[in-house]
């Protein structure tokens, strides 16, 4: 059995921060220990990023990255009220 956390889908804006960098981007999923992001094509493997969402900032490293695509995993875990308000903005947006 996986010891993975249980992704939920999203579609939620966040701002990453590189350095002095500063990118945008999408959550396509995300789970309580970290995320899949859509629209990332200037990251890496291993790359450390802030993301800056509505409800706070969450540091991150890149754990894998094809094409516009990237994973990555919370410096802490989020709460399971945090993914909630991720996942129910989401749907707001897909009503929208």
């Amino acid at each position: 059995m996986s010891n993975r956390a249980h992704r939920f889908p999203a579609k939620y804006p966040v701002m990453l921060r590189q350095g002095p960098d500063m990118l945008s981007a999408t959550i396509c999923n995300i789970s309580t220990g970290g995320a899949c992001l859509l629209g990332t094509t200037s990251l890496g493997k291993g790359d450390t990023l802030v993301l800056d969402y509505a409800i706070g900032q969450t540091r991150a490293t890149v754990m894998w990255h094809i094409g516009k695509m990237a994973g990555v995993k919370f410096e802490d875990t989020l709460s399971v009220a945090g993914v909630a308000v991720i996942r129910s903005d989401a749907k707001e947006l897909r009503r929208a």
